[in-house]
């Protein structure tokens, strides 16, 4: 005579695979979700990060370039007005660059503030060229825009290491959730396993204490 699991234990049996395959199915969901998420981070990281900090430091550039122009005396108006309009028209160029990326409520009240400075020391470099003598007073006024702009530059810098560092913790977080899901994965996967052997082979096996059903040779 043999002995084998009887009807309702295998429905109990049935149950809890059917428990553990859908834990599995919806730690593979969150997983593909985290994955995902992980992955807008590191494009966001890239795109809305580094790319304008690279920005923001060529803008600071084409300043200093610009301001070197207005101490050489020896360049004439009209020369310094063709150079100071090359670096004008890449400073737009980076500007465009710049707005298309993401940008905070903090980052867009420091992005209009620095479009403004940057408008007002283009206005006192126009006002400055146009005096056919050097004045004291348009060179402090222009002196003075240009360390508004770069103050500028500078908090959106400090922002943009902000929002760069923020994401780099919310990645480490998702990678550190992901490896405990793997685990947990494998364990269920060894749950599951193990849940298939005992199916197999059980007779009078102590998991089922219940009533046994006997089938006569």
């Amino acid at each position: 005579m043999k002995q084998f699991i009887s009807i309702r234990e295998k429905r109990v049996a049935a149950a809890v695979l059917f428990v553990v395959l859908v834990a599995i199915g919806l730690n593979q969901l969150l997983y593909e979700k985290e994955y995902a998420q992980l992955d807008k981070n590191m494009s966001s990281l890239y795109k809305d990060r580094l790319m304008p900090a690279g920005y923001l430091f060529e803008i600071s550039d084409h300043l200093y370039q610009k301001k070197i122009l207005h101490m050489d005396e020896a360049v004439a108006a009209k020369d310094l007005v063709q150079q100071l309009k090359k670096h004008d028209d890449a400073i737009a160029t980076l500007i465009k660059a710049y707005e298309t990326t993401y940008l905070t409520k903090d980052e867009q009240q420091h992005w209009n503030y620095l479009l403004t400075s940057l408008e007002a020391y283009r206005r006192s470099e126009m006002n400055r060229i146009s005096q056919v003598n050097s004045s004291a007073s348009y060179d402090l006024q222009l002196d003075k825009n240009f360390q508004r702009a770069q103050a500028a530059l500078g908090q959106l810098n400090a922002l943009q290491a902000k929002e760069g560092s923020l994401l780099q913790r919310n990645s480490k977080a998702i990678i550190d959730d992901t490896v405990i899901q793997s685990y947990l994965q494998i364990s269920m996967l060894i749950v599951l396993a193990v849940i298939g052997m005992i199916l197999l082979l059980a007779r009078d096996n102590p998991f089922f204490p219940g009533e046994k059903k006997a089938i006569l040779n």
